[in-house]
């Protein structure tokens, strides 16, 4: 299976902004810009879970140049500081927020859109196998993955949508559809404009 289009390709540093920036409260922003940026980049420095996803931004970027190996060991690296592993062949979108980074596991056939927010031990993959190859897990903009959810490979998770904690994913999810149990069922939706589920 082909790899789903993702758009073009942000600058690491954009990235890594919209990332911190989805780590902390606007409270700080509308005081002063000043204060927002420096309790965000001392969440960048003492918080696993931001070190987590600053982690995989750098062992993307090397990725991209053909650094794989590299890479991995900077995977390596999150797994044995943060708790979290995130291939950097997963594809992820600016805004990446994860509550807590201990057990998350994101697998290289992933796709995951902007201002997505994950949480403990939550793992997306592995992969389903067929004569066509692997196939990519994709994950729309703006969804919500509750504790120890699992999202099992090929299938597409909507916008805006909501993954109940403990879920167990094998199916497509609508775009703004709350899903929860396992295996996972509709339990109701939500607004587009609720960018902030419980």
């Amino acid at each position: 299976m082909d790899r789903p289009d993702t758009g073009p390709v942000l600058p690491m540093l954009t990235l890594l902004r919209a990332d911190i920036e989805a780590t902390t409260h606007a409270n700080f922003r509308a005081r002063s810009p000043l204060r927002f940026w420096g309790r965000a980049l001392t969440k960048a420095l003492v918080s696993p879970n931001v070190r987590a996803v600053v982690i995989y931004r750098m062992a993307q970027a090397v990725t991209r140049k053909g650094y794989l190996p590299l890479g991995l060991l900077l995977r390596a690296r999150s797994m044995r500081t943060t708790g979290a592993e995130i291939n950097p062949l997963a594809s992820i979108g600016p805004g990446l927020y994860l509550a807590h980074s201990v057990g998350v596991g994101i697998g290289a056939y992933v796709v995951i859109g902007s201002n997505c927010r994950i949480h403990l031990g939550v793992v997306i993959g592995p992969q389903t196998m067929d004569h066509s190859g692997p196939e990519y897990t994709v994950i729309g903009n703006d969804v919500f993955i509750g504790t120890h959810a699992v999202i099992v490979g090929g299938v597409t998770i909507g916008d805006g949508a909501v993954i109940g904690a403990n879920a167990l994913v094998v199916r497509d999810v609508a775009p703004y559809t709350v899903v929860s149990a396992s295996p996972a069922r509709v339990v109701g939706s939500r607004e587009p404009t609720d960018t902030h589920p419980a």
